[in-house]
């Protein structure tokens, strides 16, 4: 199934800069001051402009919008409409096969320093923004230009470890063993999602899944969390899987920083690499004992939850020279809590804006759902578990109108209109 892009070019501007936001959350827990973090991070980072460009951050913008998150929240960080939202910005052809030849040529340099050696000599070439569009375009963001250039590392980096419960979590897939169902001919290929505590090695959650997706990563996620409380760091390796914009939403609402860990930097995850070797060596070897095999995906993850909880767990752990279990318990006070009032399955709902119909309608997912006719022509916030679609949730600047519901037809056919006799008695 595909993931939800985000409602629009504002939202992945608003991720940007909740990006840095954590940087500076990071080093004011770090008992940095406020003005020197502000300092570090602007010097490092670049800041989106919303058209799929991006510019130095000065110190000022971004006080302005650490100052915008405090009083405002996620929120707070939506860029405002361009005035000039509309105008063409646009290359020729010519211009731009000669931009992204020199592009490639050259992709250490960087852009607006090309950008002023071609202005003299074409000087009816648009604005730069419109340059990092057809980059954008043609894949050679920043991030493909730096690829370009990147020389591969020559061996790992040095050992670490989280110094905090919760302050990292790794997360990641592996291929789990075929289940043989009395309903499919051919064997069930699973896969297993893990998430693994970095500080204390506790598994918050583990499960079986017919898919390596983005529904088994959620599923998997929100789990743990219920379990151990919300981390502060994410890591997980680059996949569509993990890296979304529903994903990215999620983690910012939880203040959550996500990060991936580079390709060919298997290192960077080892821990969870360990323990998905311990696993397959432990629970997965007794699956092929003969009698031992789970006939049901259902069988399978509850014996899975049982070998963590009674084997895993509680077993001393050579690495930090106890148990998982025993190294969380010691560091729970650092958890954070969640808010009570806070609605977990809300918070992983996709969002989407549509504008209602004049017979009280919305169209989502190929599928016409009835609205209060009261917003008929108003256009209103979808909320809904983008897996199951059981509940949608129709919100208009902020009020709730309850549940959209699936049209019936044939009802509909049996109500009275207007003109009809029996309408009019």
């Amino acid at each position: 199934m595909q993931t939800h892009a985000p409602e629009s070019g504002a939202e992945a501007v608003a991720l940007a800069r909740y990006a840095l936001i954590s940087k500076l959350q990071e080093l004011l827990r770090q008992s940095v001051p406020l003005r020197l973090a502000l300092e570090t991070v602007a010097s490092s980072s670049t800041r989106p402009t919303g058209e799929g460009t991006s510019a130095p951050v000065a110190v000022r913008t971004l006080e302005d919008w650490w100052y915008a998150y405090e009083h405002g929240g996620f929120a707070a960080l939506h860029p405002k409409v361009r005035s000039d939202r509309g105008i063409p910005r646009v290359l020729t052809p010519d211009q731009e096969r000669f931009i992204l030849a020199q592009v490639r040529d050259h992709p250490a340099i960087a852009v607006k320093v090309l950008y002023r050696l071609w202005k003299p000599q074409d000087p009816t070439l648009p604005a730069l923004s419109a340059i990092y569009r057809a980059l954008q375009r043609h894949d050679l963001g920043q991030r493909s230009r730096r690829s370009l250039v990147r020389q591969s590392l020559g061996g790992p980096t040095k050992a670490f470890e989280a110094p905090l419960v919760n302050e990292l979590w790794m997360v990641d897939f592996s291929p789990g063993p075929f289940l043989r169902l009395p309903t499919q001919k051919e064997p069930l290929a699973t896969h297993l999602c893990a998430l693994l505590d970095d500080h204390s090695r506790i598994i918050p959650h583990a499960a079986y899944y017919p898919r390596a997706d983005t529904r088994a990563f959620h599923h998997s996620f929100k789990e743990a969390i219920a379990y151990a409380r919300p981390p502060l760091q994410a890591l997980h390796r680059p996949g569509r899987s993990f890296i979304n914009d529903h994903t990215r939403v999620i983690c910012a609402n939880l203040d959550i920083r996500l990060l991936h860990a580079p390709p060919y930097h298997a290192w960077s995850k080892g821990r969870i690499e360990r323990f998905f070797h311990t696993l397959q060596q432990d629970f997965e070897a007794t699956l092929r004992l003969p009698g031992q095999a789970a006939s049901r995906l259902e069988e399978l993850n509850g014996r899975l939850a049982d070998w963590i909880q009674r084997v895993y767990h509680p077993r001393h752990h050579e690495g930090i020279g106890m148990s998982p279990q025993e190294r969380f318990q010691r560091g729970s006070t650092h958890l954070r809590l969640l808010d009570p009032h806070l609605n977990l399955d809300e918070l992983f709902y996709a969002q989407e804006l549509r504008t209602v119909r004049k017979d009280g309608t919305v169209r989502l997912a190929n599928q016409l759902y009835e609205v209060d006719l009261a917003l008929r022509g108003l256009e209103v916030r979808l909320r809904y578990d983008p897996w199951t679609f059981a509940q949608i949730h129709v919100d208009y600047r902020g009020q709730s109108f309850g549940l959209a519901r699936p049209v019936d037809r044939h009802l509909n056919s049996r109500l009275p209109r207007a003109g009809d006799a029996a309408y009019e008695k």
